[in-house]
Parts: structure tokens; sequence; C-alpha cells
């Protein structure tokens, strides 16, 4: 459970940079990720509606499926999840100048 815990406060700590290179300050984006985390929608997050979300991030990041995240997987995990921003800004900044 601890080793669970430290991964999910990796999986924050890493996706922190992609969301301040994207400019987000919480506002909508903010609100988005409490609305996903808050499974039930009742207007909290609780313990295990976070280590439910913190499982399926290892999941992502646990590239072998062996039940470990090696530094090199969660180096791939940012960068796959630094290109799906990349791209979902694309398709933003594509829209709004239509």
């Amino acid at each position: 459970m601890k080793k669970l815990l430290m991964l999910s406060a990796l999986a924050l700590v890493m996706s922190a940079p992609t969301a301040a290179e994207a400019g987000s300050h919480g506002g909508k984006k903010g609100h988005k990720m409490f609305e996903k985390h808050d499974l039930n929608g009742d207007g909290v997050v609780t313990k295990s509606e976070f280590l439910e979300g913190a499982e399926k991030m290892f999941s992502k990041m646990d590239i072998d499926g062996n039940g470990e995240v090696t530094k090199e997987e969660a180096q791939e995990a940012r960068a796959k999840m630094k290109e799906k921003w990349k791209a979902h800004k694309g398709k933003k900044d594509s829209s709004e100048g239509e």
C-alpha cells in the first residue's frame, strides 16, 4: 500500500510539469480532474477513489505488466502523456482559429 501511495505521488509530480507547460492553473481543467476522481459524484474524493485512480495510472506506467515501474517506464509514460497533451492542445488551438 505504501508503495502504491509513493507511485501515486510520483505520477502526480510527473504530470505537474505537463500541466504547467500547458498553462493550466486549475480552472476548468482542475474541475475536470476533480470530477474524474470523484467517482460517485458526491462532491468529495475519498481515499479509495483516489487510490483507484492511482492504480489505473500505475497500470498505464507499468508497461511490461510485472507489477513494478522502472525509471525508464516512468519516463516513457511521462513522454506519452506529454505527447497526448500536445495533440490535445493542437486540436484545441486549431478549433479556436476557425
